[in-house]
């Protein structure tokens, strides 16, 4: 976690040990994907501001790693064990753990019940499952989004027109698409579209990104002309896997700039985002 906490220090001083965050009714644990933690920190940053624009309290471990899904995808089940094992050490007592990926609160869930988990491991998967949500579910569930809605307003009265692609694990697995929606729908002045091809791959996949690459990039094309013909000022996504991936092709086509592709905090607290000029 040593880029993720060198963003946060840009953020806000830490203040010995590991850092905290707000003073809200609630207290949580932020998990941080290591695609967020090594090239997109200001994922992590925006879901920091999110929740404390809603109250909330973030912790965050320094010692949390990977929660095991690349080598679970590619069928290393003993090193995927091994992850996991580390990751209920550290998230196990959480009150709540919140992430801003849908793909890995789904490893979470569901994979790491078909590990060959020890008895005590697996007691406290079933305990932490019931307590680890994706970022937009968690604000939604709780009503938070309400109190996000006061506190950050699209800045100068500007108007945007946001595209949303759906990544597979938050539409899927964590059935998120409504609190996506739902916490959109607090930014005054933002119009909201889905792409046609929303509910489509966009072809990163993890290891099938390596695996197939041709193919991958293919549907990535598709996915990215689909939300293009929106003519939006931002295509909005909810994992930071399927972002890199749509950002790298845009960047080889040149017809967007690959900044404007972006996760929804990052929209919702104005974190990271382009300057963004009309036509």
């Amino acid at each position: 976690m040593l880029l993720f906490n060198k963003s946060l220090s840009r953020l806000q001083p830490l203040r010995g040990g590991e850092p905290h965050f707000g003073t809200g009714l609630m207290r949580v644990s932020l998990f941080v994907p290591c695609l967020v933690d090594r090239f997109l920190p200001e994922i992590g940053i925006a879901s920091v501001k999110l929740l404390e624009a809603a109250g909330v309290e973030v912790h965050v471990d320094s010692h949390q790693t990977c929660c095991g899904q690349p080598p679970y995808n590619a069928g290393f089940a003993d090193e995927a064990t091994h992850m996991a094992r580390r990751m209920l050490a550290i998230f196990g007592d959480a009150d709540v753990v919140v992430s801003p990926s849908g793909s890995c609160v789904a490893m979470v869930r569901d994979a790491y019940g078909d590990l060959d988990l020890p008895e005590n491991d697996l007691l406290r998967w079933r305990h932490l499952r019931e307590r680890v949500f994706d970022l937009s579910e968690f604000l939604v569930r709780n009503d938070l989004h309400k109190r996000i809605k006061a506190s950050m307003p699209l800045k100068g009265g500007s108007k945007l027109r946001a595209v949303v692609h759906h990544t597979c694990h938050h539409l899927r697995h964590v059935h998120g698409a409504s609190a996506l929606g739902t916490l959109l729908g607090v930014m005054d002045g933002l119009e909201v579209v889905e792409s046609p091809r929303a509910h489509t791959c966009c072809g990163f996949g993890g290891v099938f990104s390596m695996k197939l690459p041709e193919l991958s990039i293919a549907m990535g094309r598709k996915s990215l002309t689909s939300a293009e013909a929106e003519r939006p000022d931002l295509i909005v996504l909810a994992d930071a896997g399927c972002i890199l991936h749509l950002r790298g092709i845009a960047a080889a086509q040149g017809d967007r700039a690959p900044a404007s592709i972006v996760h929804y905090s990052q929209l919702l607290s104005g974190t990271g985002l382009p300057v963004l000029r009309k036509s």
